[in-house]
């Protein structure tokens, strides 16, 4: 037998030499602050501050256990464990290893290297500190005594007995349980705790696999049998959690650890391990778990708000994920109005129970708790039928099939805005502290929600009357503008037509005056001139007229000319004709080229075009020169959409073809300057034009405004003293479209 464990009295001995080996000064007080706060035992502590100095105190003082810090300056808590497992050649170490990090597979690596406790440092408290050391303790002295009991079980069989009883007083004292599988003939020794461990009466279990098998979870089986095999057949130690089911229902957590013994054929003989409970542990992992994905989905809510602004889909955001994490029933958000009478605006709702989403709800008992809703309270019952409350309210809860439900007041600033509410339908429910702070944190968020959703809705509504109001002002600037521009076109036509009406009244007020004076009485020529002088003045001034009433009745007409297919050369011939009698006075002979093609017009007003066109081409040019019309067909298509308003419908978008016209004369020309004015009305070449040429200046005017609602271009190109020619662009669709094929 080992002289340590017989001179320490293994059972008895109530002192123990600690090692720490840690790093931080403040830790290692802390540490022994917590040791010496043990009643049960007196402890030797030493210290040193590296893992070498560690490894080296070990050998020297050989103490009880080690409280091992993972993160070393010289090294890890791993490399340690294996540095110690090289310097003492034993596999199962007296260690407890200390780290910050909450990591499953850490703890597993720290087990399989030989350690035989894992303390996350902050949870550490003074008893699971005292529980771990002596559990490590325990755990390396039994494991090596079983090791020792199998070297000489045939020479010490009464020390061995001995040993037994004083392990299984130990065994008793730890809670652990110890297991040993016959691997030839499949008998399976459990002791008396490992029996109480999975819930079996003492002296019940007939020692099978099978009847092993049977306590394991279902969906743990499968692996607990991988790991069993996996250690025999690589000869390594097993170091496996799984779950078990006791008789009552009731789920527990165990870690077993074994080892495999073989024949020097290397056949597998005898497997022995131990058992304990871990059912602290991993509700400290799970409670770990938790807040972790308690804080994650505060987290995602906090940035959900941030991003959005739409306060429903928040809302609906937040139920959603309250009853996955809950998982829980239904939840709601409860909305009350001015008179405390509540709706239900969103909803998340399991399978198979009721929706209840936009149902108004009348509840006396909510209203009696305004006050100390608006206060923050939180209302919990865990079942309905023991929350002692009154028969009125109880017949509501069951109509919506609630038997628990958890309520947190949603709060607007100072006032009561709702409820998040959640439901437990299918059985009562104790609800966790966890889950509770978990709804309370989303109430605080969604509050956040809702106040900044109010505050962007208050910016809409003034961001819209601002724009209303720059709108307003913009329309009434416009409207402004348009009318001082309508006031100045109007007092520039009145000014130019009272003056371009008064030059040929003047002339036959002047013409005529003279005649009623009988001036002219004795003088029959000059009499006849003055005559002559009144009426063409006259003739003027109806043209004049006749052109401006022209004008405005095109203008007020817009785009409703009656198109027609009509014959290009046609229409032209027909103003030359117009014109003939003028140019043979003029001696300008007038020369057409144009091939033989249909056109898509207004007939009358494009004659009226070519004749004003010619008309000013004659007037400007010299004797014996010639003006010439052509046209030629472009065919490139261009696409062109007509307005709905078109008398003749096409398709939309349908390929247009174009016309182009060209009247050239050898007349004095246009100045540069002139070029884009002499369309505009009342606008000559120059001023003596008018009277000398018998234009009333509004001739080319009227050709634009028809043109152009033909949704064609005219535009003139001139060198002084060189002659002009004006272009004509009349666009023309390239097929016709049935009329009964529907509008644009």
């Amino acid at each position: 037998m080992n002289p340590r464990l017989q001179g320490k009295g293994f059972a008895h001995d109530r002192s123990r030499t600690i090692l720490i080996v840690e790093d931080s000064l403040s830790y290692r007080k802390l540490l022994r602050d917590y040791l010496s706060q043990d009643n049960r035992y007196s402890y030797i502590i030493l210290e040193t501050e590296t893992g070498a100095e560690g490894l080296k105190q070990y050998r020297i003082a050989q103490p009880d256990a080690i409280l091992l810090d993972y993160l070393l300056p010289d090294m890890n808590g791993l490399e340690f464990l294996h540095a110690l497992q090289q310097q003492i050649k034993k596999p199962d170490l007296p260690v407890v290893l200390l780290t910050r990090y909450e990591n499953e597979n850490l703890a597993t690596q720290a087990i399989e290297s030989g350690a035989q406790q894992y303390i996350n440092k902050s949870e550490l408290t003074t008893e699971n500190l005292r529980l771990s050391l002596h559990n490590a303790i325990k755990q390396g002295e039994l494991l090596r005594q079983v090791a020792v009991l199998k070297l000489e079980n045939q020479q010490h069989l009464k020390v061995l007995n001995q040993q037994e009883e004083q392990l299984r007083l130990a065994l008793a004292s730890a809670q652990m349980g110890i297991w040993d599988w016959d691997l030839l003939t499949g008998q399976v020794h459990w002791n008396q705790e490992h029996e109480l461990l999975f819930d079996l009466a003492p002296g019940s279990f007939d020692g099978s696999y099978e009847a092993f098998d049977r306590c394991i979870h279902p969906d743990d089986r499968a692996p607990v049998h991988k790991f069993v095999v996996q250690a025999i057949e690589n000869h390594a130690i097993l170091c496996h959690q799984f779950r078990i089911i006791w008789a009552d229902g009731s789920i527990h957590w165990i870690e077993t650890r074994g080892e495999a013994y073989f024949k020097e054929s290397g056949e597998p003989v005898r497997m022995i391990g131990t058992v304990v409970n871990i059912d602290d542990r991993q509700q400290s992992q799970q409670m770990l778990r938790d807040r972790l994905e308690q804080q994650r989905l505060v987290m995602d809510m906090t940035v959900r708000i941030r991003r959005s602004l739409d306060l429903q889909e928040i809302l609906q955001t937040t139920v959603n994920e309250v009853r996955q994490f809950l998982h829980t029933d239904r939840v709601i958000v409860y909305k009350f109005a001015p008179d405390w009478i509540g709706t239900v605006i969103v909803e998340s709702v399991g399978a198979g129970w009721r929706s209840i989403v936009h149902t108004q709800i009348n509840d006396t008992c909510v209203e009696s708790y305004i006050g100390y809703f608006k206060q923050g309270l939180v209302t919990v019952k865990s079942d309905i039928y023991n929350a002692g409350i009154d028969a009125w309210h109880l017949k509501l809860l069951e109509s919506f099939q609630i038997r628990a439900n958890l309520v947190v007041p949603i709060l607007k600033g100072d006032e009561l805005w709702g409820l998040l509410i959640s439901h437990h339908c299918s059985a009562p429910r104790p609800w966790q502290t966890t889950e509770i702070d978990l709804v309370k944190q989303l109430a605080i968020q969604v509050s956040i929600a809702i106040q900044q959703a109010d505050l962007f809705a208050q910016a809409q509504i003034e961001l819209t009357q601002r724009k209303q109001a720059e709108m307003t002002t913009q329309l009434l600037n416009a409207e402004l503008e348009q009318r001082q521009a309508v006031e100045k076109l109007k007092d520039e036509f009145i000014g130019i037509v009272s003056h371009e009406l008064r030059t040929p009244l003047t002339s036959m007020r002047g013409s005529l005056g003279l005649l009623a004076m009988g001036l002219m009485d004795n003088e029959p020529e000059e009499m006849k001139r003055m005559i002559d002088i009144a009426a063409i003045e006259t003739e003027r001034l109806v043209r004049m007229v006749d052109d401006i009433l022209d004008l405005e009745k095109l203008e007020a007409d817009g785009n409703t000319l009656e198109q027609e297919w009509s014959d290009a050369p046609a229409l032209i011939q027909t103003a030359i004709e117009v014109m003939s009698s003028i140019a043979d006075a003029a001696g300008v002979h007038l020369e057409l080229d144009c091939p033989p093609v249909q056109i898509w017009v207004a007939p009358d007003r494009i004659v009226q075009v070519f004749t004003n066109l010619l008309s000013n081409a004659i007037k400007f040019s010299p004797p014996k020169t010639i003006v010439s019309i052509e046209a030629k067909v472009i065919d490139d298509p261009i696409m062109h959409n007509l307005d709905r308003s078109e008398s003749v419908r096409f398709v939309s978008a349908i390929p247009f073809q174009q016309i182009h016209f060209t009247i050239k004369d050898r007349g004095r020309g246009i100045p540069i300057d002139k070029l884009e004015t002499i369309f505009n009305r009342f606008q000559q070449v120059d001023a003596s034009d008018s009277r000398d040429k018998g234009g009333t200046g509004l001739g080319l005017a009227i050709c634009k405004s028809i043109v152009e609602q033909h949704h064609g271009r005219i535009w003139v190109e001139s060198l002084w003293g060189q002659g002009s020619t004006f272009f004509l662009t009349l666009p023309q669709p390239m097929k016709e479209y049935p009329q009964d094929q529907g509008t644009l």
